[in-house]
């Protein structure tokens, strides 16, 4: 018996085969779709006037680099898109197959139960999400409103007992800081992996990193926060810390600038200016401050006598103020000599190296006119016993001659 051909089933697989033309075509064309919409979007984009992105003076990213990062992501979401339809249209094909279509099964379960798990994870996150949210908007406002009572202060719009505008600023970082620590505090425990042990280690590493390199930078900030408060100084005033006179230029977090009486640039850590006395020149005392300065005279000569010259000198000190009038004191009774301060107003801060070289000047010229030597005298004895007087000057004849 002759087998005859199975008209049906050739029809099949001709209609198949069509339907595989047609579906090949479409990827096809899809492919080229996606190629012509990628390059006209690129073109588009690289046609737009662009700009150099600068954070001041700095120029962070420039015009080709701008062009190389657009059509790069276009090149990237182009594959991204090429892929899910390749991917997508074989899943067809090998549907339209019976021998395949188990195979088409496999490849939807492959990208769609993970993409299923991921969804289910991302809904029962939703509750943690929402906090988290809440969270950062309630602290963002929070921050807002004490930036906006801080500068109230400053600006004189608020007051409030016992607290200063030049410390507003200041109390209001302290302030904002703790809100976003406190933020992190109740974000954290929402963040996805939380109780991981990865996450854990991460946490461990950046606690002893911060311990360990942080330690100078955390005692300036808080040496910087004390300053603030103990009000020992500001902007603009002339001082002296830790042998260091200068006028203050800038205040930092960590530091403060001093422009010394010789114009040199001087950056003093907080934490040395806050261990070290702060002499003040221009303080709220600023119209009293007093330059002094010390001479030692041997008893031979009266001590009314050294007292008006050491105050003529100063009144012949043009930068030197008369209210009050200078002032000597006795300020020691040595062995061999009197030791004398002398009292005077300084007018300006800024200008004490010179006043106060103008005043030795005058001091020197003054005693010179009065044959008094400025010198410690000392006693010694020679060998036989005689007690003897001598100046410094002999002195060091005398013990040349012995040597």
């Amino acid at each position: 018996m002759e087998e005859s051909f199975d008209l049906e089933l050739i029809k099949s697989y001709a209609l198949d085969i069509g339907l595989w033309a047609v579906l090949l075509v479409l990827i096809y064309l899809g492919l080229y779709l996606i190629d012509l919409l990628a390059k006209r979007t690129k073109q588009r984009l690289l046609d737009l006037k662009l700009k150099s992105v600068k954070i001041f003076s700095l120029e962070i990213i420039n015009v080709g680099k701008q062009e190389l990062i657009i059509a790069s992501a276009i090149n990237v979401i182009q594959i991204l898109f090429s892929l899910t339809f390749l991917y997508l249209s074989l899943v067809v094909i090998l549907s339209e197959i019976p021998a395949t279509e188990s195979i088409a099964v496999e490849l939807v379960d492959l990208i769609f139960v993970p993409l299923q798990s991921f969804i289910d994870s991302v809904v029962a996150y939703l509750p943690s999400l929402f906090t988290i949210i809440v969270t950062i908007v309630i602290a963002r406002y929070l921050i807002k409103a004490v930036k906006y009572i801080a500068n109230g202060v400053v600006l004189g719009n608020f007051h409030f007992p016992g607290f200063e505008a030049r410390t507003a600023r200041t109390t209001g970082g302290i302030i904002t800081f703790l809100l976003y620590i406190l933020t992190i505090i109740i974000i954290f425990p929402n963040m996805p992996g939380y109780e991981t042990d990865a996450f854990k280690g991460v946490a461990t590493f950046l606690g002893v990193l911060i311990t360990i390199g942080g330690s100078s930078v955390i005692a300036n900030y808080m040496a910087g926060i004390v300053l603030t408060y103990m009000h020992a100084f500001e902007k603009g005033d002339w001082v002296e810390i830790d042998g260091i006179a200068g006028q203050i230029v800038e205040t930092r977090a960590f530091g403060i600038r001093l422009n010394s009486y010789k114009r040199e640039a001087i950056n003093i850590p907080n934490s040395k200016v806050l261990g070290s006395a702060i002499h003040n020149y221009s303080g709220k005392n600023k119209k009293e401050l007093i330059l002094h300065t010390e001479v030692s005279i041997g008893y031979d000569v009266p001590w009314k006598k050294v007292n008006r010259l050491l105050i003529d000198a100063a009144k012949r000190t043009k930068l030197l103020g008369t209210d009050p009038e200078p002032f000597v004191y006795q300020k020691k009774l040595d062995d061999f000599y009197i030791v004398y301060e002398l009292n005077a107003r300084l007018q300006d801060p800024s200008l004490k190296p010179k006043a106060q070289s103008e005043l030795h000047s005058n001091i020197l010229d003054l005693f010179n006119e009065n044959n008094i030597e400025i010198m410690s005298p000392h006693y010694r004895a020679e060998r036989d016993g005689t007690p003897t007087t001598l100046s410094s000057d002999k002195l060091n004849q005398s013990d040349d001659q012995t040597n």
